[in-house]
């Protein structure tokens, strides 16, 4: 039979590795938000090549935990105020600056740093076109945030998701 005494321990020492484990993944994430790169990296592996429902309802709060809150509201608008089966000002990949995609060579170029202010380029190519696509970001806290994605030809997304002037 087995005693209470193992049973207990056995209860105690799995709560300790859990408890452990929680610890070592937000610390990860943590230390993952203090590197402009780190951030981006961070935000296409949960974004998964669309597959992780980041520009979705059910993203919402990864939204904020990689977007500042100017650019997150805007995208979650943008995701909340969209009839169901209508598509809105996101009606591509803000990633890829893409409907669809093929990519290949795609790199994270290191961070340009200035005071609270970073700027990342991604490249990569999509259907054999090179694309860049410049994730400016701004530290909040100890966290750095995208603040906004720059897609060349004077195209962003504050600009295609905010209301005509």
């Amino acid at each position: 039979m087995v005693s209470i005494r193992r049973v207990v321990t056995g209860a105690m020492v799995l709560s300790l590795l859990a408890l452990v484990s929680a610890s070592a993944v937000r610390g990860q994430t943590s230390a993952v938000l203090r590197s402009p790169a780190g951030v981006v990296r961070d935000l296409y592996r949960v974004h998964n090549n669309g597959r992780g429902h980041l520009f979705e309802a059910r993203g919402k709060a990864n939204l904020y935990k990689f977007f500042d809150k100017q650019l997150a509201d805007l995208i979650w608008k943008d995701i909340h105020e969209t009839p169901e089966g209508e598509v809105g000002n996101l009606g591509f990949d803000p990633l890829y600056n893409a409907q669809d995609m093929e990519i290949t060579q795609f790199q994270i170029g290191p961070p340009v740093l200035a005071s609270d202010h970073a700027t990342v380029v991604v490249s990569f190519k999509n259907f054999g076109q090179l694309t860049k696509i410049e994730f400016r970001m701004v530290k909040r806290k100890q966290a750095w945030k995208i603040s906004n994605v720059d897609y060349g030809d004077d195209s962003d997304l504050i600009k295609i998701l905010s209301p005509p002037k």
